[in-house]
């Protein structure tokens, strides 16, 4: 499906410097007093190159995604503060509380800085675009009935000269679901004449963008890891389920006891709903539910996919799959190591052949422990395509890292709080 511009969402593109000129400036504003001292020009000095080394690092191309940059850059001011307020404790021993007041007030100021400068640079990157954009599509892989005519071009059926002219009118190109050898001829034309250009991801992709480079004698290679997590990581991400698993489980019992109390009063029937479900090497196992449709939904109709208006829904389960309040069992799932806080969401068996017929790669998800939430879940929703399903569980997957997970459950909290259309 062909997206508008405000629909292509990209990072917050906000320049190191303004970031760095930014978060310096509310720096000197706070501790201007301390300035004075040569400590508190040294403790500038360094705080100067832990916000080089820290918050504008890795700021590009790595992470590109609206939000997702902005939890970043975020996440790194607070690392940042962090590290400065021990440095404060120990040059102000004596008196550090007071920093520490300020310390807490530079934080907020930065994460506000940070949200206004990505929001106003979106804003006159991608809503305020005037430019025009080309589609270059290929027969039969894409419906363009949305768009006129004049902003698209099947590249079956004209020459890649008429194409080449083509482009230069365009201010950016789309290339949409091309095969492999067409986008490669099309991505250097559009290199030539230094054109932006959007293209469709293939599951290949996904692994291209996360190899390293490497050298072969005088020739540059990539060079792509077992995409699997295992080692330390592994044995990390392990502790990290078991702990917090444990913790919610304990906290959110009244809530528990709350939801059993209501589905019971609503029909009188079972609170649990199990399921069998594939994790990690297509291992199968009972996924935990709280019951959101009537007893023997499935009987008759067999194994479906939920739907918009669901029938089947009870009056309990609305609210429970509006706001995911039904998957809240799963952290047994994720004490007991049959899934995790974050990985491919789980799917069944049935539905796992049926996909593999179109998608054979579908079963790649399963090389990582089953997730109560993941990327494919906090970019896309519930009736997403499982071929995009597949490419956000790889980009996972492949890039996997501690930081990711934090990220990818911080941004878990907004999408339940929101809650889902799935049950409109």
């Amino acid at each position: 499906m062909i997206q508008s511009r405000k629909n292509l969402l990209h990072g917050c593109r906000v320049p190191r410097t303004v970031i760095l000129s930014v978060l310096s400036v509310e720096y000197i504003i706070l501790f201007y007093s301390s300035l004075q001292r040569l400590e508190g020009i040294l403790l500038f000095i360094g705080y100067f190159l832990l916000t080089v080394a820290i918050t504008c690092n890795n700021h590009g191309r790595n992470v590109q995604v609206k939000y997702e940059q902005e939890l970043s850059l975020i996440l790194k001011c607070v690392a940042a503060n962090l590290i400065l307020s021990v440095f404060m404790c120990a040059v102000y021993v004596d008196n550090c509380i007071p920093y520490m007041i300020r310390l807490g007030i530079l934080l907020i100021l930065q994460l506000l800085s940070i949200v206004i400068m990505c929001e106003i640079v979106m804003r006159i990157t991608i809503e305020n675009y005037k430019g025009k954009r080309l589609y270059l599509y290929q027969e039969k892989t894409i419906d363009i009935s949305s768009i006129p005519q004049a902003e698209s071009m099947s590249v079956d059926k004209v020459s890649m000269e008429i194409i080449k002219q083509k482009i230069k009118e365009y201010d950016e190109v789309y290339l949409f679901d091309l095969s492999a050898e067409k986008r490669n001829d099309l991505l250097k034309i559009c290199f030539k004449t230094n054109r932006p250009v959007y293209f469709t991801t293939k599951l290949s992709d996904m692994e291209l963008r996360a190899a390293g480079l490497a050298q072969d004698g005088e020739t540059p290679i990539f060079y792509r890891q077992a995409g699997r997590i295992g080692g330390i990581s592994a044995a990390l991400k392990r502790l990290f389920d078991i702990l917090f698993s444990g913790v919610l489980l304990v906290i959110l019992a009244p809530l528990f006891g709350i939801i059993a109390l209501c589905i019971k009063l609503d029909d009188g029937e079972n609170v649990f709903y199990y399921q069998t479900r594939c994790t990690r090497g297509m291992k199968k196992f009972q996924i935990i539910k709280f019951r959101s449709m009537v007893v023997g939904a499935e009987k008759f109709a067999g194994a479906q996919l939920a739907q918009n208006r669901d029938p089947r829904m009870t009056r309990v389960g609305y609210i429970l799959r509006k706001y995911k309040l039904d998957e809240v069992p799963q952290l047994i799932n994720i004490f007991r190591g049959e899934m995790s806080f974050v990985g491919p969401r789980p799917e069944r068996p049935e539905l796992i052949e049926e996909i593999a017929e179109k998608v054979p790669e579908f079963t790649f998800r399963t090389t990582v422990r089953a997730g109560l939430t993941g990327y494919a879940q906090v970019h896309g929703d519930y009736h997403t395509e499982f071929l995009d399903k597949l490419k956000w569980d790889l980009m996972y997957i492949e890039n996997y890292s501690l930081m990711l997970d934090l990220k990818i459950l911080l941004m878990t909290i907004p999408v339940v709080l929101k809650g889902t259309d799935d049950v409109k």
